[in-house]
């Protein structure tokens, strides 16, 4: 059976010539020597196709394509040039394969799913057709292998399809995703490796807030930690389980005169939270198992919103200020300084061991114990329109920090546009700056800048060195205009959200190999699960 492949990154159809090797060598006979003796024939081995990477396991959002790869090692040097083509009953799966010769004898097949294919679970075999042309009239000494395979196509609205609740064995060797981006660099990167076959659905519960800000839109951001995960929403903080999304505790701050939440941070058993505004704003801090209040710090505000706060072992750092400003308290609630910075919000610092950075238009850096001013550096192009930020700065390489002023990319249209820069704290000066529409902070890891650009509509990963643009991906469906959620990058997979699905992206290929229809604001836990949360729902995928 044919399929057409559809889409706009439909994999093209590659090839490898091999040279045929010759047989048989020079000498006596094969068989016993003397008078009388008889000859031995060689035992002809049978031609094999052994398929080393097992099965495949998909999800895909509806309208758009995942790709995966096969990994086969014949017995045998093919003829001539090998050929791939596939197909399943289904009609599921692209016929065009893409051939990759390995030095061990074996090929990667590079496959991908049909765009436009209905939603519905499809699972069976792909016969795997291997020729020696391209028309494939002419088979390989074994013609044809077959590998299972399990897709699940999902339309927006399509039904939840079914809980995993495997046990939850954490990361050793990763750290809590503990505030915005995930750590108090923002980097938004978790140093593991994920199969895409992996990525299965664990549960959904209701949406943690309903709420938007601004400019920003849906705001809620969640962090977790020993198995428990917390997120803010309509008047209180709850923690949940991760293990079934299941309500743990929860706190109901509407006795406030002026009842706002803001995301939660949590660092060495304590969930921290700005709430409140004007003459009623503070700092929570919450035993993180079971929501006893630990203190309550008072801060001044006038009616902004922030991100979350910064937590470390032994402080907490948030935006907040009648006119802006940087407050800092110890682990135990005692104010450590206030700095002045302009007047805006939706923003939260980023941290090392020494300091802090902060970006309101420039770069701001302050001793982090002291609060002393240790560096500043301006931003000539920065204008300030709305009075909020709406992200936060990203820690790369000693001295290297990246934002840009994310608000701007909502004004009119999106027709303003604004500058992801790079500002060199070691040396005291912006080091590059990229024109575009970049709405959310990026993700870094490993010298790439991951960014969300609106104007060309794509994901961007620039190199850190110099802004230079290293490849980009878009996503396929043609409805996909914006961006719902920062990046997260991993060893081998960047997630990303659009305003219709989340997608995982091989960052060695470019190409997406999984894919869900909700966009939204995303986390990647110790725990091994990513989250998606938007003001519909908040669901869990493992990971492992």
């Amino acid at each position: 059976m044919q399929v057409a492949l559809l889409g706009r990154t439909a994999i093209g159809l590659a090839c490898l010539a091999l040279t045929a090797c010759g047989g048989g060598g020079s000498g006596g006979s094969g068989g016993s020597s003397g008078s009388g003796g008889t000859t031995t024939p060689p035992v002809a081995s049978v031609p094999e196709v052994k398929v080393l990477s097992g099965g495949v396991t998909r999800y895909a959002a509806q309208n758009s394509t995942v790709a995966f790869e096969v990994q086969i090692k014949p017995s045998f040097t093919p003829a001539g040039t090998l050929f791939v083509n596939a197909t399943d009953k289904a009609g599921v799966i692209g016929t065009q394969v893409g051939v990759t010769a390995s030095q061990d004898g074996s090929y990667v097949l590079a496959l991908e799913t049909v765009n436009g294919t209905p939603a519905g679970h499809y699972a069976g075999d792909i016969t795997l057709k291997l020729c020696a042309d391209q028309a494939c009239a002419t088979p390989q000494a074994v013609p044809s292998v077959t590998v299972p395979y399990d897709v699940t196509v999902l339309a927006y609205g399509s039904a939840w399809p079914g809980d995993k609740l495997t046990p939850l064995t954490p990361w050793t060797d990763v750290a809590d995703w503990n505030t915005f981006q995930g750590n108090a660099g923002h980097t938004g990167y978790v140093p593991v490796e994920i199969k895409p076959d992996q990525l299965l659905p664990r549960w959904k519960t209701g949406a943690a807030s309903q709420e938007t800000v601004s400019f920003y839109g849906y705001a809620a951001t969640l962090v977790a930690s020993d198995g428990m995960l917390y997120a803010s929403g309509d008047k209180a903080l709850k923690a949940r389980k991760e293990y079934d999304g299941t309500l743990a505790w929860s706190y109901d701050l509407s006795g406030l005169p002026y009842a706002t939440v803001n995301p939660p941070a949590v660092a060495s058993g304590t969930v921290y939270m700005a709430a409140g505004a004007q003459d009623s704003t503070y700092m929570f801090a919450f035993d993180a198992a079971t929501g006893a209040v630990r203190f309550k710090a008072p801060m001044r505000s006038q009616w902004e919103h922030y991100l979350a706060p910064v937590a470390l072992a032994d402080a907490v750092y948030t935006n907040s200020g009648t006119y802006g400003g940087l407050f800092a308290f110890t682990n135990t609630g005692e104010q450590m300084f206030f700095a002045n910075v302009a007047d805006t919000s939706m923003w939260s610092p980023a941290a090392d061991a020494s300091n802090l950075y902060v970006y309101d238009g420039g770069l701001s850096v302050f001793d982090r114990k002291s609060g002393q001013l240790q560096l500043a550096i301006k931003d000539a192009n920065f204008t300030n329109y709305t009075y909020q930020i709406n992200g936060a700065p990203v820690l790369g390489a000693a001295g290297n920090v990246f934002a840009a002023n994310y608000a701007n990319a909502f004004l009119n249209g999106g027709s303003m546009g604004n500058e992801l820069l790079k500002f060199n704290a070691a040396k005291g000066y912006v080091d590059w700056r990229v024109k575009g529409n970049y709405p959310l902070t990026p993700a870094y890891a490993g010298g790439v800048v991951y960014a969300p650009n609106t104007t060309p509509y794509r994901v961007e990963a620039r190199a850190e060195a110099d802004g230079a643009l290293l490849w980009s991906w878009v996503p396929g469906q043609a409805s996909e205009t914006a961006w719902n959620g920062e990046p997260i990058v991993t060893k081998n997979l960047l997630f990303v959200s659009s305003n219709k699905a989340t997608y995982a992206v091989d960052l060695r290929t470019h190409k997406a190999v999984w894919s869900y229809p909700m966009g939204g604001r995303l986390a990647l836990t110790r725990s091994g699960i990513l989250y998606i949360q938007n003001a519909e729902a908040l669901v869990a995928f493992n990971v492992k």
